[in-house]
């Protein structure tokens, strides 16, 4: 189903619809929701009205935040937020599940909207393919196509991880904060149902959910400026 398909399936109202195509755990029982707005194709992260992230508990327990769902956002009053979450960061009053797309009709309207490189989403602004200062006027969120047989899943320092080397043998190694994949005991086990799914995908493209997380200082480091590391949302399977 094409991006012009799911337009049709569900027609504009006064509030914003988003196909669901990643929710990430965070710290305190959150996690961190984002998809795809189905009328402007542009990627939307829905916020609670003062701006902070769902409890997991309430939110994915009762069905409404999962991958695959077409939701209405009905807006709240803006925030302040700083780039480049800005560009898709979205306050909401209220939240509701308007129906289900299926994992072919997800695959291919993420595959419709991918970018063909990271640099394509980030706009030149990683450093070392890793991570965007504070305030770069980017994106934040995005996504690319990529055959499966590339990809490497691995647990290094007890999270799970996924690699790949580019065109310029340029090798980026991603921290996967994907719900599916944190939900296992541990990151090894994560790892390996990740390397799972990427070998029942074999010669096809899945489509990585690439974000980059909030600025961070380094700790004792002191990142001046921030920084804001590159992760993988979710892996998005053509079947």
């Amino acid at each position: 189903m094409s991006l012009k398909e799911l337009q049709q399936r569900f027609p504009p109202t006064e509030n914003k619809q988003v196909l669901v195509t990643e929710v990430t755990r965070m710290t305190g029982g959150q996690v961190c929701v984002a998809g795809l707005d189905i009328h402007s194709g542009e990627m939307v992260r829905p916020l609670q009205p003062g701006g902070h992230n769902w409890p997991e508990e309430k939110w994915v327990g009762g069905g409404y935040l999962a991958v695959g769902n077409v939701i209405f956002l009905a807006p709240a009053k803006a925030g302040n937020p700083s780039y480049p979450h800005a560009n898709e960061d979205f306050r909401v009053a209220k939240v509701g599940k308007q129906g289900e797309a299926s994992v072919t009709e997800l695959y291919a309207a993420c595959a419709e909207t991918s970018d063909q490189h990271l640099e394509d989403i980030f706009g030149g602004n990683l450093v070392e393919g890793k991570y965007a200062l504070a305030d770069s006027e980017c994106r934040s969120l995005g996504s690319i196509a990529i055959q499966a047989r590339r990809l490497r899943a691995s647990a290094p320092y007890g999270k799970p991880q996924v690699s790949y080397q580019d065109a310029q043998k340029i090798w980026h190694n991603l921290t996967v904060t994907e719900l599916y994949t944190k939900n296992y005991a541990d990151a090894e086990a994560g790892a390996q149902s990740l390397s799972a799914r990427l070998t029942s995908a074999g010669w096809q493209d899945v489509i990585l959910r690439l974000g980059l997380a909030r600025p961070w200082d380094g700790g004792e480091q002191g990142f001046n400026p921030k920084r804001c590391y590159l992760q993988l949302n979710g892996i998005i399977l053509p079947n």
